[in-house]
Order: structure tokens, then sequence, then C-alpha cells
């Protein structure tokens, strides 16, 4: 009923566990799945692994080996690979697993969807994260059908935890070889594209393991120079003129999707990589291709992303974009953002207090102050000036050198509130409780 296709390389401290995870489905594992382990060119343990297993479960594990050609060289063996008897076709990541419900849930999805070809499971960390990904929110109502021409934000670019019904992936439906990176987003949303709805199972899982020693396919690639100017017109480029090509415009959902993860781009562990893997010319020519694929997106798709509002800034500076639709966010946000208190210090019968203002929505200017106000009365607090700085590919996005501060108030006056004094406003912002503050540090010791 279920083939599984599963590529290897060097996943021998998490492999059992992956396999473990479809022998122990619900739905039966020597009655209902197949499972196709592609070994590619593993230089550890994991083919013994895999033999292990094969010699336990003959009927139901294939296992073949190729040179090292990377994972869709790998899942492409294993497609042509599936018996003919197989209903649906699903994909696990050598180092992920499957909760024990996860086929039988994907199951019931078909059953009850047979105009349907395409299901997802939700995507959980484990390993050295926990959580779910932000993506989830998917799934918050439940298994349904999900039609992306109506809903542009329920994207996915995982393969692991897809399945898909056989007759939907035919010789035609193949990973692009060529592509060595987010090969398996091209391959889902090209599908996608043309189908144009896919089921989101809630009851099932799929586990995501991120690794503590970070040497995943993901985080290496971020040292290899296709990750940069190849992949934006390899990957983005390819979904945007596949969207153009039958619909004749780029979908919104292909617009959300593309931005979603050029944001990868701009933030801390990313973005200064590229100096060390690209030369001059080279890193010129990622940032012209970068601005040209952010052409195809419409600034709405980046406003409404969840990332920092200085990237936001950033995106629309390369567009030349009008910025009012930001400004707008960032003067009701201001009102809620804080100042922190960073140290505590009794002097005799004053506490000195050092702080900063750093949030994402205000850049703290020369001629702005902060005050506390305590008592009905307004303390000016002394400016301590900050080396720290938000950059991005030579653009400083924020200097926050004139959000740091220092003052020192009466000891009794321990709960107070943070006023921002500019030019043109005054702003009340957090309020503080020294005493609870201290009373929470120590009871969390």
């Amino acid at each position: 009923m279920f083939s599984i296709i599963m590529p290897i390389y060097n996943s021998e401290n998490y492999l059992r566990d992956s396999i473990e995870s479809v022998i122990n489905q619900s739905i039966g594992f020597k009655e209902n799945i197949e499972l196709i382990l592609i070994d590619d060119g593993s230089v550890d343990s994991s083919p013994q692994i895999c033999e292990s297993f094969k010699n336990l479960y003959p009927n139901n594990i294939k296992f073949l080996k190729i040179e090292n050609s990377g994972p869709s060289a790998a899942r492409n063996c294993g497609l042509l690979n599936v018996s003919g008897k197989s209903k649906f076709i699903g994909f696990l990541d050598s180092d992920d697993a499957f909760s024990g419900n996860a086929l039988r849930s994907v199951y019931d999805f078909f059953c009850d969807s047979e105009d349907v070809n395409i299901a997802v499971l939700p995507v959980y960390y484990t390993g050295e994260k926990e959580g779910e990904h932000k993506l989830n929110n998917r799934f918050e109502n439940g298994t349904r059908v999900i039609n992306i021409l109506n809903e542009y934000k329920a994207i996915h670019f995982y393969i692991g935890g897809t399945f898909y019904r056989r007759h939907t992936l035919n010789s035609t439906a193949l990973f692009d070889e060529s592509i060595k990176f987010w090969e398996d987003a091209i391959f889902f949303n090209q599908l996608l594209l043309k189908e144009k709805r896919y089921g989101a199972v809630a009851e099932g899982k799929y586990f995501y393991r991120k690794r503590k020693e970070e040497n995943s396919l993901v985080d290496r690639s971020w040292f290899n120079k296709k990750r940069y100017t190849y992949l934006l017109n390899a990957c983005y480029m390819t979904l945007l003129m596949d969207s153009i090509k039958k619909y004749d415009i780029v979908l919104p959902y292909l617009q959300f999707l593309i931005v979603y993860h050029m944001k990868l781009f701009l933030y801390p562990n990313y973005r200064d990589i590229y100096k060390s893997v690209l030369n001059h010319q080279e890193q010129k020519d990622f940032v012209e291709d970068f601005i040209e694929i952010l052409r195809f997106i419409e600034p709405q798709f980046i406003k409404e992303q969840d990332m920092p509002m200085y990237y936001k800034e950033f995106m629309y500076h390369l567009l030349e974009a009008n910025t009012e639709a930001l400004e707008n966010i960032k003067k009701e946000r201001v009102l809620q953002s804080s100042c922190t208190v960073t140290s505590t210090k009794i002097k005799g019968l004053k506490l000195e207090l050092t702080g900063h203002f750093i949030n994402q929505y205000y850049e703290m200017q020369e001629n702005d102050d902060v005050y506390i106000k305590y008592f009905n009365r307004l303390k000016k607090c002394k400016r301590k000036e900050l080396k720290k700085t938000i950059e991005v590919w030579g653009y400083k996005l924020r200097d926050f050198r004139y959000a740091g501060f220092v003052v020192e108030i009466p000891i009794w006056a321990f709960a107070f509130d943070f006023v921002l004094k500019t030019p043109n406003d005054a702003l009340e912002l957090n309020h503080v409780n020294i005493f609870k503050s201290l009373l929470a540090k120590v009871f969390k010791k």
C-alpha cells in the first residue's frame, strides 16, 4: 500500500530510530508498507545497519546502493524501484522519524478525499531543538484540504513527511539531480502548481532532527557557492517562471513562499558566510540577483512575513518601494516596546540601573532621551553609548549607539515607568517593578 523512500548518507547515529519509526507504524508494517533504503555512498556503518534490517524484513525492505550523488539521485533511485502494488509514496529522511500513527492518518485522509493527490504532516523538532515548526499553524483547524489559490500563506517546502498518490509521480515527476539545494522544495511545489491542493493531515507527526554537530546538508550548504546565485536562479527563478507560464502571474502563494525562504540570507547565522565563499565579483552578482528575484515580489508579501522590521525595511529599500505601510506599523508597535534593564546595583540608598531601548521598530536618535517616571517625578537618564549595529551586505539597518542609558534612583522607588522623549513626542513605555524582578530571579534559582 505505502512505499516509503529513505535516502541515506552517513546517518549511523540516527538511522535505526528512523527505520524503526516506519516498522512500528500502527497501520501494520508487514501487511502495508514497503521501505526503500538508498545508501548514497555512506562511509560509516549506515550500510551495515540497512543490511541488518533487510535481513529481518526481506519482504518489506529494499536496500539499494548508489555512488555518492546527492539526495535527488537517491530519491529518484527509490522512485524507480517502487513496487507495482503501491498506492501511495512517502518520503522520510534518515535522521528523522514518523509518529506511530502517521501512515494510518495519511491513509484515512486519502480515503476520505479521493480527489486530492498530495498530503503533508506537521513538522515537530527533535534532537537539539524542540517544539514545532512555525508553519504548523496550517494544522490548527484539524485535517483539511488546502487550496493554495485561496490560502497563499499555507506554504510548504519540506519533502520529509509528504505523501503522494502513486499516479502523480510518473517518469516526468522526478527530482532534478542538477540542483543540490532546495531540490525538495522545487519538487513539491512544481507538483503543487499543477495540483493546486494538498491535504494537511493534523493527526500524524513528522519529527525533524536538528543535529548537535551541525553537519547536516542544510548546515553545510551555506559554505557552497551554489547556495547563492545558483540557488536564486535554478530554484526561485524556476518556480517564478513556472507560475507565470501556467497562470500568467506569480501566484501569491509562490511570492509568499519565496520571500519566506529568502529572508534566511539576511539572518545573523548566515548573512556573513558568503564573504568567505564568494569572491568580490560573485558577491556583487549574488546581491544583484537577489534584488532581481525581489522584483517579482509585491511589497505586501514582504510586509506580512514573520521577521524583524529592519529586514522588511531592507527589502523595501532594495525594491525602492514606498515604506508608508511599514511606518504605520512601526508607530503602533513602538508603543508596545520596552526598555530593558540589564544590570541593577545598590549604591547606599540608591539604585543604579543600566539598560537600553533596543527594538526592531525604533532607532534612538541623538536628540532622543529616556526618562524614568516614579512618584510623578521624571528623571532623565544619562546616555551610555553602545557599540551595536545591524548590518547586511554593507548596508547599516540599525545603529544603536544612542540606545543605552544609566540612571540612579532612590532605593525605595523600586516601581517605575520608562518614558521615551523625542523632539516631537513623549511615549510612555513599560512599567518595571525591580522588587518583583529580583524575587523572580531568586525563586528561579
